[in-house]
């Protein structure tokens, strides 16, 4: 049985981490997250170098930690919480809501709120100043958080199988 509170807590501390993570590394580099910008403005900007091409896969290694540890922590309790037991369908279903938690806090806070309304000058690429309106594009906004769904449910699979053993 799932926890309601437990998944809403697991999402918002799941989305923190990603959070700072996201932020931290459009601080120290905008350019790691080159494929996330609007195509204009990927096209303004030269190719990734050797050394960002490692970093970012530094990062994308990181990341995919963070999410993959947190939804197994997260369904190893709530399988702890339901006598050690859980059936596959609960263990996704919480993996699956823990994680679109985060993707909702993706497509609102970080980039509706802060990209798109309080455009901090770190997350701006070099070489694309004055293109910040490109992020105003709703459509391509509302089409990312679908697919971040798809994400979702996709990689909560392997934390669900793990739980449900």
């Amino acid at each position: 049985m799932l926890i309601l509170s437990r998944v809403i807590a697991d999402g918002l501390i799941l989305s923190a981490a990603l959070g700072v993570i996201i932020l931290g590394s459009l601080y120290l580099n905008p350019r790691l997250w080159l494929n996330d910008y609007p195509k204009q403005m990927q096209a303004k900007v030269p190719p990734l170098t050797a050394r960002e091409k490692w970093a970012r896969g530094i990062l994308a290694a990181l990341f995919l930690a963070v999410i993959v540890g947190w939804l197994y922590f997260s369904t190893a309790q709530l399988k702890a919480a339901n006598g050690g037991t859980v059936s596959f369908l609960a263990a996704w279903l919480n993996a699956f809501l823990v994680f679109n938690i985060f993707n909702l806090f993706d497509a609102v806070v970080l980039d509706l709120l802060i990209l798109t309304l309080m455009k901090p000058r770190f997350a701006t690429l070099p070489g694309t100043e004055g293109m910040e309106y490109l992020y105003h594009n709703w459509r391509m906004h509302l089409t990312n958080y679908l697919k971040g769904i798809v994400f979702c449910a996709v990689l909560s699979l392997p934390a669900a199988f793990v739980a449900a053993l």
